[in-house]
């Protein structure tokens, strides 16, 4: 399989895909969850809930991969590997882009209030430094 271009990486990670994002257990074992997120200038921003799994296990080590591929042919797929930070900064914002990009500007905006007026969000920041990708 051949690898995507630069643009072609940035076109499909703009795409409104599930990626699956994997972080370390204390035990060793990777733990999977599905996220939405956004990739903006060589950082994966994804939304969870501060209680969730992964955001324990960044906080103990942040080695961090996110895994998005497309659902159809031709296939493309990219994994972006880094390390992640939990943080709360520019939450609202970040928010309602990531619920705009996968609920459309209907419903988008609504879920991301709904979301932020539960006051129990927060994000996962991964600063990538590698990109693995195929298409074919």
């Amino acid at each position: 399989m051949a690898k995507l271009s630069q643009a072609e990486i940035d076109e499909f990670l703009s795409e409104p895909l599930v990626s699956h994002l994997v972080t370390v257990r204390p035990d060793g074992r990777p733990h999977v969850a599905p996220v939405w997120f956004v990739w903006q200038q060589g950082h994966a921003l994804a939304m969870v809930g501060e209680g969730a799994v992964k955001v324990g296990n960044l906080r103990r080590n942040p080695a961090a991969s996110l895994s998005i591929a497309s659902p159809d042919r031709p296939y493309r797929y990219v994994v972006l590997e880094g390390e992640g930070r939990v943080t709360k900064e520019n939450l609202a914002q970040v928010v309602q882009d990531i619920c705009l990009r996968y609920d459309g500007p209907e419903r988008g905006p609504v879920y991301a209030q709904e979301l932020l007026s539960q006051d129990r969000m927060t994000l996962i920041d991964i600063r990538v430094t590698r990109v693995i990708s195929w298409k074919g």
